[in-house]
């Protein structure tokens, strides 16, 4: 099953609101924590949330990806846009 645009947008959105929760707790944005983290550079002792939010981004970084994907195959907008760059 193919997600449509509307799927895409509302995981995006829980996805984002999720690294937010985790931006506010820890105090670093997402795409900082996830460097460090897959880098090893973070000591996680285990923390739960570390793997949680990861797995957020990684969702955040999918969505996102298929929702430029979707956009760039469908949009009639796009299409006479040629030299666009996203």
């Amino acid at each position: 099953m193919e997600l449509t645009i509307q799927d895409i947008l509302e995981d995006l959105h829980a996805a984002e609101n999720d690294c937010q929760m985790f931006e506010k707790k820890y105090g670093i944005l997402s795409e900082y924590f996830y460097a460090a983290y897959i880098n090893g550079l973070l000591e996680d002792n285990g923390n739960p949330d570390f793997a949680e939010w990861s797995g957020c981004y990684k969702s955040k970084l999918d969505r996102e990806n298929r929702f430029r994907a979707i956009l760039l195959r469908d949009s009639p907008i796009l299409h006479k846009l040629k030299n666009i760059s996203l």
